[in-house]
């Protein structure tokens, strides 16, 4: 099909390289042109505003940091709105609020475009293997026609309930994915203080009731290699939690465990971990004791 995509960072990247290769036609947007160099060598057409990639496409997807950017792209000057054809369906991706999406949706539908709220779960590496699961939100018959696009850049949908839910599922995610990596990363430094080095660690708690999907992914592709450069950053945790603590307040839900991670979070961005995935907190627990595991990487490998 002709599909488009907006925001080609990290994640996006990666999902437009599986659509390429699926044989999908693919327009790109970047702010920065030299983001779309190496798409552009895969066959992507570059264009030159949002406008433009939704004039070319029966489907654009959206992989964004938050809500102010999805209303720039979909409803700003030379915006989605401007360029779409008619029947136009948004596959939207970004990790964004519940409310946020609703109003995108209405606005959209006002101008004859589909939304789908359709944040993913897999990360990174799930966005290179094409294997992350989509969490969608929307009317039935706008999940069947995106179904073959989201079948080539991950290995499981799930529709959820009307346009919101996706992203209200992922926000649970999102808050059990920080509760496991700060649960993660204070247990390593306590082993660390025990003389268990984090190979150990790793090796032994796989074959125990603490073996979880962050112990087989955070261990061995961060903590152990002392390699926090890449995956998702804590700032990106932070907004994550805000979005869950602020769907409990308009619930009156009471949340007091991921208020205090999103607290432990925050504390970690300013002490200048900003930047690094969420495993990075093994550091900035650490830090306090005098623990650095990208100190003990080097020490293993003789550096």
């Amino acid at each position: 099909m002709n599909a488009g995509i907006i925001g080609i960072g990290t994640m996006g990247k990666p999902m437009a390289l599986n659509m390429l290769k699926a044989g999908h036609s693919v327009a790109v947007f970047a702010r920065n042109p030299e983001k779309a160099r190496e798409l552009a060598a895969q066959g992507a057409k570059v264009t030159a505003s949002p406008a433009e990639v939704a004039a070319a496409s029966d489907i654009v997807v959206l992989s964004l940091p938050f809500d102010p950017e999805v209303e720039e792209v979909t409803l700003g000057s030379r915006g989605i709105a401007e360029g779409a054809r008619e029947g136009l369906l948004v596959l939207d991706t970004t990790t964004g609020s519940t409310t946020g999406a609703v109003q995108v949706a209405e606005r959209l539908r006002s101008r004859g475009i589909a939304y789908l709220d359709a944040p993913v779960s897999g990360g990174v590496k799930g966005a290179i293997e094409g294997t992350m699961t989509f969490l969608v939100g929307g009317e039935a018959a706008d999940v069947a026609r995106a179904t073959p696009l989201m079948q080539c850049m991950g290995g499981h949908i799930h529709h959820l309930g009307p346009v919101g839910a996706g992203r209200g599922l992922k926000a649970l995610v999102q808050i059990i994915a920080a509760m496991n990596t700060l649960t993660l990363c204070e247990a390593v430094v306590l082993g660390k203080r025990l003389g268990i080095e984090p190979e150990r660690f790793y090796e032994a708690l796989s074959d125990t009731a603490a073996n979880s999907y962050h112990l087989q992914s955070k261990l061995p592709q961060f903590i152990i290699p002392g390699k926090f450069d890449t995956g998702h950053r804590i700032e990106m945790m932070v907004k994550d939690l805000e979005i869950g603590l602020q769907m409990g307040r308009e619930l009156n839900n009471a949340m007091p465990l991921s208020a205090f991670a999103a607290q432990l979070y925050r504390a970690a961005a300013t002490a200048g971990y900003a930047k690094k995935d969420i495993s990075a907190m093994a550091n900035f627990f650490g830090s306090f004791v005098g623990i650095d595991f990208a100190a003990h990487s080097k020490k293993e490998s003789g550096n």
